[in-house]
C-alpha cells in the first residue's frame, strides 16, 4: 500500500482553482476547492495529489487525513499542490497549523506536541459575518484555544453550532461528502444511515445573538496574536528582556485563570476594561464556576481572563495585585518567565534569589558548553563598567556575570558554569557575588541585562570562539625584545621589565578573555595584578597599543585563527547593531489589508461604517482608509450629515427682533455658538460685536 508521502502518479494541473485568502487554514480552502468543482473532499484530494488513486479510484483514505493536512503538510505534498495549481508550495506550507503557531508550540521529550502547550487543541470558534463576507470560508486564527474575538466586526467569536450545540468544526469534514462552505458538518444522531444522513447541516451564518466586545478585549486579542506571529512579547513586565510566545502564553494562561477565579469568588476586581455585557455573559455561561479551568471552553471566558491578564502584564504592580492572596503556596514556578516567577514569589512573601531568576528563563536549547564557546572567563569590560555592582572588585564580578551568562535558563549551578570558563576562580566569592546581585539600584537591571545577552548569544553567530583561545598556549607571547622594538617605533621609553610584564600581561587577558592570576605559571609576576594592568592599559600611548594589536593579529594568525582580535557586543540592549531592513512600500496599507482586504473594507464602507470605526478595527490612521477607498474606486462621504435645520426668518426673529445672543439661540436650537455665526453669516444678518444685546 502506498502512503500520502510517496505517490507515484503525476497529477494534472486544474483548469481553475481558487486563490487562499489571508489568514485562511488550508482545510477551509481545500473545502472551497471541492465545493467549487461539486467535488467530494476525497476526489479533490486525489485531483490535488494528496491521496494516491487507481483509475479514478482513492486509495488508503482514512477519516483523520483531513485533520493531518490541516496540520501540517510534506514538502511533496506542497509541491504537489503547486504543480496542480500553480500557487506556492510555502503558501501552503503557511496555511497549517503548526507553521502558524510554531512559536506557541511546545514538544514533549519524545518530540510530540505536548497536550498542555497553548496552542493544543482546536477552538473551533467562528465570526458568523466573517462567513457571511467570504462566502463560508474559514480564518485561522480561530482554530485555537488562543482566538475569542473579532477584529473586523468587533465582536465575540461562537462557540458552538446553534442547532447541534458541538464546536462548528468539531471534527474535520468526512472525505466522502461534498463540502457546503458556511454548514456545520458535525455528525448527529438520525434515523437515516451513511455520512450524508448523519450531518448536522446548520447554516453557520445565523447569528441570533451577537455580542460586541470592547476596545480593551480587541487590544488583549490583537497582544495575543502580536505575540504568537513574532515568537516573543517585549511590553510592560517583558519590556527589559522580551521572552519567548511559549513563555508568555503561559503566564497569560495563569492571569487569566486566576482574573476568573477572583471574579467567581466575588472579589473585588477591576472589571472596567470589560463592558458589563461582556461581565454578565461570563457570569451566564459554563465558565461561571468556582472550579475555574486552566483553558476556559467559551470565548467569552478567554475573553474575559485574557483581557484582565493582558491589561496586568502591562503594570508590574497590576499583576503583584491580581496575584497577591489568590496562590497556593505550592504553586509551580517552571513553567513561566523570569519576570512572573519574581511577581509569584512576591505575591507568596518570598525572594527569589538571582540565581534562580537566571536559571528559570525559558531554555534554548543550546548546550552550556556551546554557550562557553561564546563568552570570556571574564565578561566584556564594557559590560562591567555598565552591569556590575560597584562594591565587589572588578575580576571577581567579570567572572560571576560570565558564569551567570552561561548557566541562564539551565540547570548548571553556578559552581559548575564557572568551571566551564576558568577553574581556578574563587567560586565562593563568585557565589557571594550572584547572593546580593540587584539589590542597589545600580545594578538593578543586571538581571535583565544577562538575560537579553544569553538569548543574542544562543541565537547568534559571534566572531570569536573564546573556548579555543583559551586553549592556546600564550608563553611565547610578547618577547621581551618584541616589547623594545614595539616601543622603538613608537618612540618612547621600554621602561623596566614592570612595563613589560605588564604589556605581556594585558596581551594575554585580551586575546584569551581569561583573568590576570591565570596567566602561565613560569611569567615573573612581580608587580602584575588587575588593578594594575587596568591602569597600564588606561595610559597606554596609542602607537604602543597599535603595536600590540598587530603582534595579537600575528599570534591569532600563526595558531590558524582567522578571527578579529577582540570583539564586544553592544552592552545597551544585549545585541550589536543590526542592519536596518528596507521599510515596506506603505507598511500602513499593508497592515490594514492583512486585517481586511480593500474590497472587504470598501463594503464595509458602503455598508456605511464611518472611517472612523474602520481605521480602529484596522489599527490605522483615518487617513490611510481614505487612501485605500480612493483606490478601489469608492466615492467617499463628505462632511457630516447636518443634525438639525434652521429658519433663517425664525433665527432672525430670535437674534434681531428678541435681541437674544448667540448663546441663548444656541441653547434653544441644541448645537453650537459657532454652527450659528455660521448661519447668521449665511442668512446675512449682521452680527453684532460682544457684549452688545439686542434691542427688543
Amino acid at each position: 500500500m502506498t502512503t500520502t508521502s510517496t505517490i507515484s502518479y503525476e497529477v494534472r494541473v486544474l483548469p481553475f482553482r481558487v486563490r487562499p485568502l489571508p489568514d485562511e487554514p488550508f482545510d477551509s480552502w481545500l473545502e472551497k476547492m471541492a465545493a467549487t468543482y461539486g467535488a467530494t473532499m476525497n476526489e479533490m484530494a486525489c485531483a490535488l495529489g494528496l491521496i494516491e488513486q487507481q483509475e479514478g479510484v482513492a486509495v488508503s483514505a482514512t477519516a483523520w487525513m483531513a485533520d493531518s493536512w490541516a496540520t501540517a503538510l510534506t514538502d511533496e505534498q506542497a509541491s504537489r499542490l503547486e504543480a496542480s495549481t500553480g500557487i506556492p508550495a510555502d503558501q501552503f506550507q503557511e496555511m497549517t497549523r503548526m507553521r502558524f503557531a510554531h512559536h506557541a508550540i511546545r514538544y514533549t521529550r519524545r518530540g510530540r506536541i505536548s497536550s498542555q502547550c497553548p496552542a493544543a487543541g482546536t477552538a473551533g470558534r467562528y465570526c458568523p459575518e466573517c462567513l457571511v463576507d467570504s462566502g463560508g470560508r474559514w480564518r485561522m486564527s480561530w482554530q485555537f484555544p488562543f482566538g475569542f474575538a473579532c477584529f473586523r466586526h468587533r465582536r465575540l467569536l461562537v462557540d458552538r453550532c446553534p442547532v447541534c450545540d458541538r464546536p462548528a468544526r468539531y471534527r474535520a469534514h468526512p472525505l466522502a461528502l461534498v463540502p457546503v462552505p458556511g454548514r456545520c458538518h458535525n455528525p448527529v444522531q438520525g434515523p437515516g444511515r451513511g455520512p450524508q444522513a448523519n450531518r448536522c447541516r446548520a447554516d453557520l451564518t445565523a447569528d441570533p445573538t451577537r455580542t460586541p466586545v470592547s476596545r480593551a478585549v480587541l487590544d488583549a486579542q490583537r497582544a495575543l496574536m502580536r505575540i504568537v506571529s513574532t515568537g516573543g512579547a517585549g511590553f510592560g513586565i517583558y519590556a527589559e528582556a522580551p521572552q519567548p510566545a511559549v513563555a508568555v502564553l503561559e503566564d497569560t494562561r495563569l492571569l487569566s485563570r486566576t482574573a476568573r477565579h477572583a471574579i467567581a469568588a466575588g472579589d473585588r476586581l477591576d472589571i472596567s476594561p470589560l463592558g458589563e455585557e461582556l461581565v454578565a455573559l461570563f457570569r451566564a455561561s459554563e465558565d461561571w464556576t468556582t472550579a475555574v479551568r486552566a483553558r476556559p471552553d467559551s470565548a467569552v471566558g478567554a475573553a474575559v481572563g485574557t483581557t484582565l491578564a493582558v491589561t496586568a502584564l502591562a503594570k508590574p504592580g497590576s499583576v503583584a495585585a491580581l496575584l497577591q492572596g489568590r496562590l497556593a503556596q505550592s504553586s509551580s514556578y517552571t513553567a513561566h518567565t523570569p519576570q512572573l516567577q519574581t511577581l509569584i514569589a512576591a505575591a507568596l512573601g518570598r525572594r527569589r534569589r538571582p540565581t534562580v531568576f537566571l536559571q528559570s528563563a525559558p531554555p534554548s536549547g543550546v548546550s552550556p558548553v556551546e554557550r562557553a564557546r561564546k563568552v570570556p572567563a571574564q565578561l566584556w569590560g564594557e559590560w562591567i563598567t555598565r552591569y556590575a555592582p560597584q562594591r565587589v572588585g572588578s575580576e571577581v564580578v567579570a567572572s560571576a556575570l560570565a558564569a551567570a551568562v552561561v548557566f541562564t535558563g539551565t540547570r548548571l549551578t553556578h559552581s559548575a558554569a564557572l568551571a566551564l570558563l576558568d577553574p581556578q576562580a574563587p567560586a565562593r566569592q563568585v557565589t557571594h557575588v550572584m547572593r546580593d546581585l540587584g539589590r542597589s539600584s545600580h545594578d538593578v537591571g543586571t538581571l535583565h541585562a544577562i538575560l537579553r545577552l544569553a538569548a543574542f548569544l544562543d541565537t547568534h553567530d559571534v566572531p570569536v570562539d573564546y573556548a579555543r583561545r583559551r586553549a592556546l598556549d600564550y608563553s611565547g607571547i610578547l618577547l621581551e625584545s618584541q616589547w623594545q622594538e614595539v616601543c622603538r617605533v613608537a618612540g618612547v621609553s621600554a621602561g623596566g621589565g614592570r612595563r613589560w610584564r605588564l604589556a605581556r600581561a594585558l596581551l594575554h587577558r585580551t586575546l584569551s578573555g581569561d583573568p590576570i592570576h591565570s596567566i602561565p605559571p613560569e611569567w615573573d609576576q612581580a608587580g602584575v595584578t588587575a588593578p594594575a594592568v587596568a591602569r597600564f592599559a588606561d595610559g597606554l600611548p596609542s602607537a604602543v597599543r597599535t603595536g600590540l594589536d598587530q603582534l595579537a593579529a600575528d599570534f591569532l594568525l600563526v595558531n590558524g585563527i582567522d578571527e578579529p582580535v577582540t570583539w564586544t557586543p553592544e552592552p545597551s540592549d544585549g545585541v550589536p547593531d543590526a542592519p536596518a531592513a528596507w521599510a515596506r512600500s506603505r507598511p500602513a496599507r499593508s497592515t490594514a489589508a492583512d486585517v481586511m482586504p480593500p474590497d472587504v473594507l470598501a463594503r464595509a464602507y458602503a455598508a456605511g461604517a464611518s472611517t472612523y470605526e474602520i481605521a480602529a478595527d484596522v489599527n490605522v490612521s483615518r487617513q490611510t482608509v481614505g487612501r485605500i477607498l480612493a483606490d478601489t474606486g469608492t466615492k467617499s462621504r463628505r462632511g457630516r450629515p447636518p443634525t438639525f435645520t434652521l429658519d433663517s426668518d425664525w433665527l432672525r426673529d430670535h437674534y434681531e427682533t428678541q435681541g437674544r445672543t448667540m448663546a441663548q439661540i444656541a441653547h434653544l436650537a441644541g448645537c453650537s455658538e459657532m454652527t450659528i455665526n455660521r448661519h447668521l453669516h449665511a442668512a446675512g444678518i449682521t452680527v453684532r460685536p460682544r457684549g452688545k444685546a439686542g434691542t427688543s
